[in-house]
């Protein structure tokens, strides 16, 4: 599975920009516009921490339709506020995992 994955900074850094640019009626995606595999986030947290990460899937809780990628679509966003940025995932990760 592929996922659109949004650093908390960044998310809050888009809601004071849309706030200042007043975009009333509108629907805007905040959104990284990136996808990365489940895989490559597991991979990425084993070489951030060096540890081992023992992953096991239920399949109790995997849907039979479950959508394989989701990204969203941030143009909008990025019009209307010019000097907003997302980190890369490895970051975002960097920064959270010493917090765990």
């Amino acid at each position: 599975m592929w996922r659109d994955f949004s650093d908390v900074r960044a998310v809050v850094s888009a809601y004071r920009g849309l706030l200042e640019a007043r975009p009333l009626g509108q629907t805007i995606n905040v959104s990284s516009g990136v996808t990365h595999s489940l895989r490559e986030v597991i991979d990425m947290c084993r070489e951030i921490t060096g540890q081992d990460i023992d992953v096991q899937v239920n399949p109790a809780f995997v849907r039979a339709n479950e959508v394989k990628t989701l990204c969203g679509n941030n143009a909008r966003l990025r019009a209307l506020v010019h000097d907003w940025e997302t980190p890369p995932l490895r970051e975002t990760l960097s920064w959270m995992l010493p917090s765990a």
